[in-house]
């Protein structure tokens, strides 16, 4: 049986040449995402529509909330936090990389407080890559080795089962923690994307436990079921290259979408001009609430040794 197939709509027309990454912070009832190869963060505000872009100089792999107020970037030098009220960085003694040709990725914040984030090589050489778990007081552990481009993670409420995307399978694969919750087992492939679906990217989990994928090259987000590998519903966007989701808005029922348009031909954005814009759904499904790093722990320096 085909799968019902819906239309995403345009909220924001940014231009993104690698927009990624979006994180709804229910505090400040704004939506923040990065521009991976511009080195800047985004920022939304839906209510009143203000759009904010900040350049960093360098690029951004992925943010995630701190329970401070602040931001955690993963920049491509490493781990940093950002004020946003003084557009302030403190960079971290945290997974510091001087080589030229890797950067960081996909990166998420799981339940119980750690900062999870992947290394790739910008030439996609293959199984380069790591995906770390930076620990609250800074301690970093590898996860999973041999990646290619660590991409969609997603867990359930307990922290238990952690769902994650290497893009170039076209699997998600799901693992338990052990019982020391230190450790992944049991990896299984629970889901199979269709090469003609594109290649699955950034993910995101709802309230029923359904995985959100978006799909790079394939012009769609869809809705899947973990537990058998069931397609259950497709989301039509209006650029090919999507790259992540996330559930925002004051009920968290609004599906955002992140697309990207470097890359793609003239003849393709003609045909698709608003790639690199932020888009839309309501799906009838609401999601979850980001988790907070809790930089607490890290020992921060006051005042702060900053940058502009």
């Amino acid at each position: 049986m085909k799968a019902p197939e819906k239309m995403a709509n345009l909220v924001a027309e940014t231009r993104c040449t690698l927009g990624e990454g979006p994180v709804w912070d229910p505090i400040r009832q704004q939506l923040f995402w990065v521009d991976i190869e511009e080195g800047a963060v985004m920022m939304l505000n839906p209510s009143s529509g203000s759009l904010t872009t900040t350049e960093l100089g360098e690029m951004i792999g992925a943010l995630a909330l701190a329970q401070s107020g602040l931001l955690l970037l993963a920049l491509e030098s490493g781990m940093a936090l950002y004020d946003l009220s003084s557009k302030k960085i403190l960079r971290l003694p945290i997974l510091e990389n001087t080589d030229s040709q890797m950067r960081y990725n996909d990166g998420k914040v799981d339940p119980q407080g750690n900062f999870w984030i992947g290394s790739m090589h910008k030439g996609f050489e293959k199984e380069s890559g790591t995906l770390y778990r930076v620990r609250p007081n800074g301690q970093v552990d590898p996860m999973v080795s041999n990646t290619t481009i660590s991409n969609g993670m997603a867990w359930n409420d307990t922290g238990s089962t952690f769902y994650f995307i290497d893009s170039p399978t076209y699997r998600v694969f799901s693992f338990h923690r052990d019982q020391t919750g230190q450790m992944l087992t049991e990896r299984k492939e629970c889901i199979h994307i269709p090469e003609t679906m594109g290649i699955p990217d950034g993910m995101c989990m709802d309230a029923e436990g359904m995985l959100w994928i978006a799909h790079w090259g394939g012009g769609q987000v869809s809705r899947w079921n973990p537990r058998n590998g069931q397609l259950l519903e497709k989301i039509h966007v209006p650029a090919p290259q999507v790259t992540s989701c996330c559930f925002g808005g004051k009920d968290l029922n609004v599906l955002y979408m992140t697309t990207a348009r470097g890359g793609l031909t003239k003849e393709q954005l003609r045909s698709s001009p608003l790639s690199g814009g932020l888009f839309s759904y309501i799906p009838g499904v609401s999601g979850k609430k980001a988790n907070y790093f809790d930089d607490s722990q890290l020992n921060l320096p006051d005042p702060w040794n900053t940058t502009d």
